[in-house]
């Protein structure tokens, strides 16, 4: 496991020696000995072990509301080299320990287990929490021990130590992954199964992100009607792409997209697609876990073959066209909130567009009362792979293809409200809900 523990020294407890004797003795916000209270905000689907890390950091109170927090950790992360992942873990002193805050990060390497990933974030946010502890007054209850780290090939010009640098990598930053899947269903009137094999290839470093990936799906589907009919629902699907990035500025990149894949739903036997693009973040990427206001504009060609003839009275084309995606995101102490716009047109007929808008809001009103917020709309008029024929009411009911439409709208809202007891710190792991029959083969 390649681990990469951003501690630097003043940010954890060894600034100066003043500072350290201070915080040992304890400050004026600091009279007695007292146990952090600590929330926290997690905004990663994978990684947060809450149980783990209650259980194993046992020198502060965890809480369920930000009111009654001393430090709000919130937690992002981000795809790094090599598959792996960056966590960003911000500390926030809030009350008693206003202004007391830090940053820390951990990378896991594309090859670690979970339980690996887990370890890593469990042990940054311990230390990050130890200069809270400290603060509080628990400074004489902790042991400080280091195990050390192997050192790197190569020696320091003139100082005997160890190069701290850029380790040697044989693979030059280059990852891939090859996968396969599949489910078999089988029932008396029913026999559904899926292939589906993967591949990738992956460079990812400060000036370069290379991304690679193929993917298909082959899916047999067999049902049997009341009077005995038969109907077969068999899908061969694929895609496929190639990123290239190049990182111009700490706002700036320019890259290129190409792609393909086929859609028996959209009458496309074949379609691929080649952009170059140019993307601006008004905040610098090294923020961009925390905020992001990006601009993404790419312009190129789409090259489809068609299975039916359309209603412009082609079976195969190539055209022109653009595309324009605003996005903002902000992930804050007050919660989470995002808006995203998107246009595309085909630009050898202006009319030919399609315009979307999406937003979400979660936002913490007061002390366990939490409000979310979610809506989307889109303006569809760019519809050329509609074939010239009336679509079979047979392949609209199996979901092999779908009428046209020229809008989508949707939205849902939501007031959570919690409370009674603020601490969390006792873990209780007995009748999980993996062994209380909440699902299985056939329902049982």
């Amino acid at each position: 496991m390649r681990v990469l523990l951003l501690l630097i020294a003043g940010g954890l407890l060894l600034s100066t020696p003043a500072t350290v004797h201070a915080q040992l003795a304890s400050d004026a916000r600091t009279q007695q000995v007292r146990t952090p209270r600590v929330f926290l905000d997690c905004q990663i689907r994978f990684g947060c072990d809450f149980d783990h890390f209650r259980t194993e950091i046992r020198f502060v109170d965890w809480v369920r509301d930000r009111s009654d927090a001393d430090v709000h950790v919130i937690v992002t992360g981000t795809g790094a080299g090599g598959g792996g992942m960056q966590y960003t873990l911000d500390f926030i002193g809030l009350r008693e320990m206003g202004g007391l805050d830090d940053q820390l990060t951990y990378t896991s390497h594309g090859s670690d287990v979970q339980a690996e990933t887990r370890d890593g974030i469990t042990q940054t946010l311990r230390l990050g929490l130890i200069r809270y502890g400290v603060q509080a007054g628990q400074g004489r209850g902790f042991n400080v021990g280091w195990d050390g780290i192997a050192a790197r090939s190569g020696s320091g010009p003139g100082t005997g130590e160890a190069d701290m640098g850029e380790p040697l990598d044989p693979w030059n930053f280059w990852t891939f992954r090859m996968g396969l899947s599949g489910n078999l269903d089988l029932q008396e009137t029913r026999t559904e199964s899926r292939l589906n094999p993967s591949f990738g290839a992956d460079r990812v470093t400060e000036a370069w992100k290379i991304n690679t990936s193929l993917w298909a799906n082959f899916r047999r589907d067999r049902r049997e009607l009341a009077d005995g009919r038969e109907i077969r629902n068999d899908m061969n699907s694929w895609r496929a792409n190639v990123l290239v990035v190049r990182s111009i500025s700490d706002h700036l990149s320019v890259g290129v997209d190409v792609g393909g894949n086929n859609s028996v739903r959209n009458n496309q036997r074949r379609r691929v697609n080649f952009a170059p693009a140019v993307e601006y973040n008004y905040y610098p990427y090294a923020e961009a876990t925390r905020r992001q206001l990006i601009a993404h504009y790419q312009v190129g060609l789409e090259h489809s073959s068609y299975y039916e003839e359309t209603v412009f009275g082609v079976t195969e084309e190539t055209v022109p066209l653009h595309r324009l995606q605003v996005q903002y995101r902000a992930r804050e102490q007050w919660g989470n909130a995002g808006i995203g716009l998107e246009s595309s047109q085909y630009v050898h007929q202006g009319g030919l567009y399609n315009v979307g808008i999406n937003g979400d809001l979660s936002y913490r009103i007061a002390r366990g009362l939490e409000f979310n917020v979610s809506a989307g709309a889109g303006w569809v008029n760019d519809n050329i792979h509609t074939p010239v024929d009336a679509i079979p009411d047979e392949d609209i009911l199996l979901g092999r293809q779908s009428l046209p439409s020229s809008y989508a709208y949707e939205a849902s809202m939501g007031f959570n409200y919690r409370f009674g007891s603020s601490l969390a710190n006792v873990v209780n792991n007995r009748f999980p809900r993996s062994v209380r029959g909440m699902g299985g083969p056939g329902g049982f």
